[in-house]
């Protein structure tokens, strides 16, 4: 009794425990250091700035959020001093400060042989290390020159060093296009006060890109009047003039064409008559080569020359950002491209994902304590409250990402990772509904930290927006909400029966209640109904896509590397219930067919992917060979090693019970 009484003050000093290090890392995670050479209200005011890249609409946050991930392999980053630093704050340090972001330590490289083969030191540096632009800078060009070589290399057939000094180079290419954005606010340009520019320009001697094109239809005009002049008679003076107009004209060229990396303007066309956006670049070049009424977007330019040179008095740049901000979204509100922005925001900024993942992650402590613990009930009220929590982030989640894009919750690899993990935890908490075990409780926790996981990596390891533009196949709302939807689902009920199945085999290895035969039917059971809960959805979901390839095609079938995997699962599945009701399998064998069913999905899911061929070649995504190997082997593994011993075990138990029958 003693020993019992001590058992539940451990349990419950543990619990204490788990509760304050959870409350603790929620107050920490929200926490954010004041040093900041940004005020909080700029940088609010900042991440609502719409901008266009890869093809869509989004505000100044997300696009900084996904630049940063791409060179650093994470969203923030940390000071020399381990400050935090927003992902925002160190886009705007990369605009306006260009010298001092080009010290932070950035550049995720990931092996050190790729600094090797252009001679950087990393002398004092891990293997995996971060590096600034200023440690780098030495080894550009070398390193621009084999990425020049591997990049004619195909990206599947490329080995890890290539793939890192490609990926490399780019990343320092698009880190060279943000520090140059705003290079034509650095540059004034000299007027001579003896030249017909002087007089154009009301006699200052010194003017701003705005300034010239302001004026850019007098200067044009004024230059042609000169160059025709200069072909009637030759004249020293008019040469001279020339001369100031061509080198103005050289240089404007020569710095504006650097303002590349973001396109901020909104073009005053309807979104029917053009759909890109401008860069400081598009503005010159649309203000000299072209009529155009741009004078809305040179007050706009005008607006970020005085921002950056005012870059070190706060309040005026924050009153400048507020003004830029609201002029600009005016111009998006206009042709109906604003509406979704502050949801975005929104979504990035509430981190429903992230903290799905951590209550996921907490309610698979509580749920293991309960296992260890089966008497104390708060652990069963704790888990099932926490693993509900977290359904509900990753939910509210999934459809804030559908009200942005207007798609259904499916349209994407990484979506799809969502749909399915949600899918698959929703039905387990359904089957814990039904036979109230903790299986299917334990089974959604696990789930869910497994799904929001690689979901994570996947989005590191791409390093791009993740609600990007549709390949013009997939661009379809009907088609998106019915096949892909479904097979989708018919996917998380593959999966879900093999995690299942996975619960199963272990407790059956570790001779968890080996006499309780009930406990194993009903996992057994449990592995059958949502295999013929998945086979449903899968063949219907293949019909669907039949169907829709008729309509995009032109052929209902053409043993496509997807279609193959489409139907590889209902082969499966339909064997695995054939085989129960013809008595060809049983308990050990429906299980072990479940795992092998996973592997099938997984296959179907992301293996045909890499194949990079057929009609749905679209989905290839680097990074992933490795992780389904691993995939692949573990699971062949349990299915060889652990189902074989199981099934020696079963044998020499009948053997033995025969044995004993015989002898008596």
């Amino acid at each position: 009794m003693i020993l019992s009484l001590k058992s539940n003050q451990l349990i419950r000093h543990n619990l204490f425990i788990v509760v304050l290090t959870f409350s603790t890392f929620l107050y920490c995670n929200g926490q954010t250091e004041s040093e900041s050479h940004w005020q909080k209200e700029t940088l609010n005011t900042a991440s609502r700035i719409a901008v266009q890249d890869s093809g869509r609409i989004k505000p100044l946050d997300t696009f900084a959020r996904f630049r940063l991930l791409r060179l650093n392999g994470r969203r923030i980053h940390y000071t020399e001093n381990r400050r935090k630093m927003s992902a925002l704050e160190w886009l705007l340090d990369c605009l306006f400060f260009p010298e001092k972001a080009k010290s932070y330590n950035v550049f995720l490289v990931q092996n050190d042989a790729v600094l090797d083969s252009i001679a950087i030191s990393h002398a004092n540096k891990k293997k995996r290390d971060r590096y600034s632009y200023n440690e780098l800078e030495s080894g550009k060009l070398k390193l621009f020159e084999l990425a020049n070589e591997f990049a004619k290399i195909e990206e599947k057939d490329r080995n890890i060093i290539q793939a890192q000094t490609v990926h490399l180079a780019e990343n320092i290419s698009l880190f060279d296009l943000l520090i140059h954005f705003l290079e034509f606010t650095k540059f004034k340009y000299d007027i001579p006060p003896e030249s017909s520019l002087s007089k154009i320009f009301q006699n200052k001697t010194v003017v701003a890109l705005s300034d010239v094109l302001y004026k850019s239809d007098s200067v044009i005009d004024q230059f042609n009047i000169l160059k025709e002049k200069s072909t009637t008679k030759s004249d020293l003076n008019i040469e001279k003039e020339l001369e100031v107009y061509r080198n103005i004209l050289n240089t404007l060229d020569l710095h504006s064409s650097q303002s590349v990396a973001i396109k901020l303007f909104p073009p005053n066309m309807s979104y029917e008559q053009e759909k890109e956006w401008l860069t400081p670049s598009d503005l010159v070049a649309l203000k000299f080569f072209h009529d155009n009424e741009l004078d809305k977007h040179i007050e706009l330019l005008s607006l970020l020359e005085k921002l950056a040179k005012n870059r070190n008095d706060t309040n005026t740049v924050n009153n400048l950002f507020s003004t830029l901000t609201s002029e600009l979204n005016q111009l998006s509100t206009a042709r109906g491209e604003y509406k979704k922005i502050p949801i975005e925001v929104f979504f990035y900024k509430s981190q429903s994902f992230y903290y799905s993942l951590i209550f996921f992650i907490f309610s698979f402590i509580i749920i293991s304590l309960s296992w260890l613990k089966p008497k104390i009930k708060i652990f069963n009220k704790l888990g099932f409250l926490f693993v509900t929590i977290a359904s509900f982030l990753l939910t509210f989640g999934i459809i804030l990402r559908c009200i942005i894009r207007g798609r259904p919750p499916v349209s994407t690899l990484y979506e799809s990772i969502l749909f399915i993990t949600i899918i698959a935890v929703l039905v387990a908490l359904f089957m814990e509904w039904v036979n109230r075990q903790k299986v299917g409780l334990a089974i959604a926790s696990i789930l869910g930290v497994i799904g929001l996981f690689l979901a994570n990596k996947f989005e590191v390891n791409q390093g791009e927006d993740t609600m990007t533009s549709l390949v013009a196949v997939l661009d379809s709302n009907f088609w998106l909400s019915t096949h892909v939807t479904t097979i989708t689902i018919g996917y998380a009920a593959g999966l879900l029966a093999s995690a299942i199945a996975h619960v199963y085999l272990v407790l059956r290895l570790i001779k968890y209640k080996n006499d309780d035969h009930v406990t194993y039917r009903n996992l057994t059971r449990m592995v059958y109904g949502v295999i013929c809960f998945g086979l449903l959805f899968s063949v219907v979901g293949t019909i669907l896509g039949g169907i829709w390839a008729n309509d995009s095609w032109g052929r209902f079938w053409g043993w496509d590397p997807k279609e193959n995997g489409a139907l590889l699962i209902v082969l499966w599945e339909l064997a695995i219930l054939h085989g129960r009701m013809g008595g060809y399998i049983r308990e050990l064998g429906i299980n072990l067919a479940a795992v092998f069913g996973g592997c099938i999905v997984a296959f179907s899911w992301w293996g045909v992917n890499l194949l990079g061929v057929g009609l749905h070649s679209y989905g290839w995504t680097s990074g992933v060979f490795t992780t389904l190997s691993i995939f692949y082997i573990s699971e062949f593994l349990i299915i060889i090693v652990v189902g074989g011993w199981l099934k020696l075990s079963e044998t020499f138990v009948i053997q033995k019970k025969n044995y004993a029958a015989s002898t008596q």
